[in-house]
C-alpha cells in the first residue's frame, strides 16, 4: 500500500520510476499551453463494430478530447502495442513543436539510465497530448478529468509532462485488488518517466481526480469543454510502422477517414494526408 498520496512537491524516484517536479522552466510551460490551446483536439469512438450508442454512433466514445504527434493511433483501430498489434494502426502525425523537443532534450541523461534496450534511442517519437475537464452545456457539467486503468504497450519508456492542475496519478496490480501502490499528485511543470517490467507491466496506472484551481489559466480549444489540465504521454512506436494516409489498409482508411477529415480543418499536414 502506498498510504497517503505524495503531494507532488518534491522529487520521487524508485527503480523504473521518476517524477521531476518544475522540471520544466515558466516560459516552457507558458509555451506549451500556448501550443494546446492552437490545436483542434477531437473526440474519438472505440470498437466501431460494437453496438451503436445512444446518440446512434458507434462504439463507446473515449474519455476526453485527444491529439496525437508523430503517430496517431485511433482509438477505434486500436492502439499499438507490442508484439501483436503493430500493423496498420499509427498514421503519420505532425512533429513535436520546439517547446517539447527542448525539454526532452533535457531529459536525455535520464531515459539513458531508465530501461530502453528495447529502442535504439531513449527520446521518444510519438505522443498524445490529452485533455483534462468537463464537457458544460444544459445540463450538470460532465466531468472528463480521469483516465482509466491501463498499460502502455509502446517499447521503451513512458513520459509524461504535466501542465495546469494538479492529477492524481496511481499505479494498481490489479491481481491485488487494485490498491494504489505508488500515488503522486503531478504538478504544473512537473515531469514523469516510468519504464521496465514493475511500472510497464505489472503495474496499471490511471488518473483518478484532478483538482479545480485559477492558475494557470487554461483556455479550452474545445467547444463547451472547460479545461483543467493537460497531459502529455511520450512513447515510442518504429518508424516503420507508421504509414502515410494511402499506406493504410483500405478498411483502416474509411474507419478513420471521418476523423481525418475534421483534423484537415484545421491541420495543412493532414490535409495533405487526404491529398
Amino acid at each position: 500500500m502506498s498510504g497517503e498520496p505524495q503531494d507532488g512537491r518534491t522529487a520521487v524516484s524508485r527503480d523504473g520510476f521518476s517524477y521531476l517536479p518544475r522540471f520544466m522552466s515558466a516560459e516552457e510551460g507558458e509555451a506549451l499551453i500556448a501550443y494546446f490551446e492552437s490545436l483542434t483536439p477531437i473526440w474519438e469512438r472505440r470498437h466501431p463494430q460494437s453496438q451503436h450508442s445512444r446518440d446512434g454512433a458507434r462504439g463507446r466514445r473515449i474519455t476526453r478530447p485527444v491529439y496525437w504527434l508523430g503517430a496517431w493511433q485511433f482509438a477505434c483501430l486500436g492502439y499499438y502495442a507490442e508484439p501483436d498489434h503493430r500493423e496498420g494502426r499509427c498514421l503519420r502525425a505532425e512533429g513535436f513543436p520546439a517547446a517539447m523537443e527542448t525539454v526532452l532534450g533535457r531529459l536525455r541523461p535520464l531515459l539513458a539510465e531508465h530501461d530502453c534496450a528495447e529502442v535504439l534511442d531513449p527520446i521518444p517519437n510519438t505522443c498524445l497530448i490529452n485533455y483534462y475537464g468537463a464537457e458544460v452545456g444544459d445540463g450538470p457539467p460532465r466531468d472528463r478529468a480521469r483516465l482509466r486503468m491501463h498499460r502502455d504497450g509502446e517499447p521503451g519508456p513512458v513520459i509524461m509532462f504535466c501542465i495546469g492542475q494538479p492529477g492524481l496519478l496511481e499505479f494498481v496490480d490489479p491481481a491485488q485488488g487494485g490498491e494504489p501502490e505508488l500515488s503522486v499528485w503531478t504538478r504544473h511543470r512537473s515531469v514523469v518517466v516510468f519504464s521496465g517490467p514493475e511500472f510497464k507491466e505489472r503495474l496499471y496506472h490511471r488518473i483518478t481526480r484532478v483538482r479545480y484551481g485559477a492558475e494557470p489559466a487554461l483556455r479550452s480549444p474545445v467547444e463547451g469543454f472547460a479545461l483543467r489540465r493537460v497531459s502529455v504521454s511520450f512513447r515510442h512506436v518504429p518508424e516503420s510502422l507508421i504509414s502515410d494516409f494511402d499506406g493504410l489498409p483500405s478498411a483502416a482508411q474509411e474507419l478513420v477517414r471521418p476523423y481525418v477529415e475534421q483534423l484537415a480543418g484545421a491541420s495543412e499536414h493532414y490535409a495533405g494526408q487526404l491529398g
